[in-house]
């Protein structure tokens, strides 16, 4: 079963990544929206363990000028993001 965890806050301001982390599990997709974007960059992203799709919304990233070159995420429109949810078993909002 494969979950889609999409994550909207920045783990420099809450513990809602750090949590999600240790929920993942291989196979499942972290989508990193709003200031969720900035977990790219925050140094708990170097305990995930599992094998999981890293991406993030295009226009997110873009308005916080994240750079995404060190990092294994790939970016995704709004309407891909629609279409993952879709594709999963569940779905789980980290806000």
């Amino acid at each position: 079963m494969t979950t889609l965890h999409i994550v909207r806050q920045s783990a420099f301001t809450t513990s809602d990544f750090a949590q999600c982390l240790q929920t993942v599990k291989d196979s499942d997709c972290i989508v990193f929206t709003d200031d969720g974007c900035y977990n790219l960059t925050h140094p708990c992203i170097k305990q995930l363990s599992v094998q999981v799709e890293l991406k993030a919304i295009i226009e997110h990233v873009n308005a916080r000028a994240i750079n995404l070159t060190n990092t294994k995420a790939t970016t995704i429109t709004m309407n891909e993001l629609v279409a993952l949810t879709f594709q999963t078993d569940r779905v789980i909002t980290w806000q």
